[in-house]
């Protein structure tokens, strides 16, 4: 099949639909000519600029009619585009515009102090254009460029190990395969309305953008903060008659809870398509069971690496009642490989580290030859140096009818005590649970004990209960369906957790689980040697800041591992064995420190001894 740039395809559209709106958002529509002649105008002036093929050129623009007639006009000179959200940090901007080095930058018609100051504190010396109409001056002819598939294209930037954003390059080729399948799959027409509902400057805007205006569809932008109100969002998809949706599963799951308390029937919604995160089945039930199978389900799964999706699966009913829904099987001129550690594949129904094979990645790392080479690796199947497989430290395994199941990052996969435990997993049930809307399970390191934390977005009902009986509550829901080890020792109410611009959570950004401080403590303070010496050894493996002799241990956050500490604790220090089962009828400092006193006394110890302890 003969290449077409994607910018190309547009072009296709604006000359057979140039009255059709293509932008419908806030600050107003644009039909495909308008959309043409502004992208022109920004594409002439670049290039009178001194812009060309291979440029990096910012857009920092807040409308987004300004930011899409600028995506287009930097691809028909050639120039890399690199799209910003003003409303990130500055610090993180200025980072990203370093990164880059501009000699060029596009900025959006009204006066921005951010903008401005982001260009004057790391790109001085940038040339700038301005966006919008007429905006700069008369239209400068363009010399067009022939684009091949390989041109770099766009720079989106995702956070790395370190903090420091790490810019990902697009390859043009992958691109057009990807939004060509998309488009094919769905029966795209140019009757279609599609939603944005991420960042433009995450990689998930591309299918957004240029799924409706490679068809002669329309890109459709909901109200400011629309987002922060899933009733809002889902009032809005009903009445702008969007076709489609990209979103991730948490916006989702509020999606969901907004359509079941209202009377909506969402009548132009064809499809929401889910990625970024795993979904919950009981979420996609609960869909199923508003709406039917009128509106589909799609769950795609992919690294920004590969180019935003490589595996797909229409979501079914059944998978409803599945542990996870599976993310399904790959697109097309794409292949799955599960890995074992020594990367020879495993067995079906066996986790494996999952490696992507496809020509349609992307091209790397900006700037960092060496973390660029450490995951595209040769195929290990092969070792052939030019079959170029990308790792992605996700774990997966294939189910019994051949689909993917993806199973999480390495680092949401964690042992305690011998056990693998799936963090997404214990978030999920939490989330199950009418007290809580969101979590984020970590794991706590502390002072030699180890046990998880979770912080929670809680419901009103679980904002109007008393803190202990929640957490009580949630942990007799837990344990239902986890291993002990797998039942977070604290919870941590926040107002709202920290995000990434794609929406998912950031977890680098979550505070540090810390001990609880209790307000009363039942059955007073421990008074005699033997109460103290136990409530610091209690007090040493859990996440509490005090306790008094009738608290459970269990409700203070313990687990039947941290039973085991604390007894070994017990045992080291009083040189006595209490019995486990004697500890777990009554677990309290007052029933410890009466079983430790009888062994003490059966073992005929000193009277001083014991008040050295």
């Amino acid at each position: 099949m003969t290449f077409e740039p994607i910018h190309e395809l547009v072009g296709k559209a604006i000359a057979r639909f140039p009255d059709r709106v293509a932008i419908d958002s806030p600050q107003g529509r644009l039909t495909y000519a308008e959309l043409d002649e502004r992208a022109g105008r920004i594409a002439g002036a670049l290039q009178a600029a001194g812009a060309g093929a291979g440029s990096y050129v910012p857009v920092l623009a807040r409308d987004c009619r300004e930011l899409i007639a600028s995506v287009l006009g930097i691809l028909r000179i050639g120039g890399v585009v690199v799209p910003l959200d003003l409303s990130a940090p500055p610090a993180r901007l200025r980072l990203i515009v370093a990164d880059v080095a501009p000699g060029w930058a596009v900025l959006g018609s009204a006066p921005d102090a951010v903008a401005e100051q982001v260009l004057a504190d790391v790109a001085p010396h940038a040339r700038t254009v301005t966006a919008g109409p007429h905006a700069s001056g008369p239209a400068a002819p363009v010399t067009p460029y022939r684009a091949t598939a390989d041109d770099p294209c766009y720079v989106f930037f995702t956070s790395g190990t370190t903090g420091r954003p790490k810019g990902i390059v697009g390859r043009l080729g992958s691109v057009t395969h990807y939004i060509q399948w998309e488009t094919e799959l769905l029966g795209v027409t140019q009757r279609w309305r599609i939603g944005n509902l991420v960042s433009p400057a995450f990689d998930a805007v591309m299918r957004d953008v240029f799924v409706p205006l490679s068809t002669g569809g329309t890109f459709v932008v909901p109200p400011l903060d629309t987002l922060l109100d899933p009733a809002a969002l889902a009032r809005w998809i009903d009445e702008a008659r969007i076709d489609l949706v990209h979103c991730v599963p948490s916006l989702f799951r509020g999606l969901v809870d907004a359509a079941l308390a209202s009377d909506l029937t969402l009548s132009g919604l064809q499809y929401v398509a889910l990625s970024g995160e795993r979904l919950a089945p009981a979420d996609a039930g609960r869909w199923f069971g508003r709406y039917g199978d009128r509106i589909r389900l799609l769950n795609l799964y992919g690294p920004s690496e590969t180019t935003m999706t490589k595996t797909f699966h229409f979501i079914t009913r059944q998978d409803a009642e599945r542990v996870s829904v599976p993310v399904g099987r790959p697109m097309p001129d794409t292949e799955v490989l599960l890995l074992d550690e020594r990367g020879r594949p495993v067995e079906p129904g066996t986790v494996g580290e999952i490696h992507l094979r496809t020509p349609h990645r992307s091209l790397g790392y900006l700037g960092l030859p060496e973390e660029t080479a450490r995951v595209f690796v040769p195929n290990p199947l092969t070792g052939d140096p030019d079959d170029i497989v990308y790792r992605t430290g996700d774990f997966g395994r294939l189910l019994e009818d051949g689909a993917l199941e993806f199973l999480g990052r390495k680092d949401h996969q964690v042992k305690i005590g011998g056990v693998r435990i799936e963090l997404t997993a214990v978030e999920s049930l939490l989330r199950g649970h009418p007290a809580v809307t969101e979590a984020a399970v970590s794991v706590v390191d502390d002072d030699g004990a180890t046990y998880l934390g979770a912080h929670l977005e809680l419901s009103p009902a679980g904002t109007d209960t008393d803190p202990e009986a929640l957490y009580t509550a949630l942990r007799d829901h837990l344990r239902e369906q986890l291993p002990d080890s797998a039942v977070p020792a604290v919870f941590v109410p926040v107002a709202s957790l920290p995000r990434t611009i794609s929406g998912k959570i950031d977890r680098g950004a979550l505070p540090a689980p810390v001990r609880r401080t209790v307000a009363d403590v039942r059955g007073g303070e421990p008074q005699s040697p033997t109460e103290r010496t136990l409530a610091e050894l209690w007090l040493g493996i859990l996440p509490v800041g005090r306790v008094g002799l009738e608290d459970g241990f269990f409700v203070s956050g313990g687990t039947s591992l941290l039973v085991v500490e604390l007894l070994s604790r017990v045992n080291r220090v009083f040189g006595v064995t209490v019995a486990l089962r004697d500890f777990l009828q009554s677990p309290t400092i007052t029933t410890l420190a009466a079983a430790v006193e009888r062994e003490l006394l059966a073992a005929d110890a000193p009277l001083d001894d014991l008040l050295a302890i």
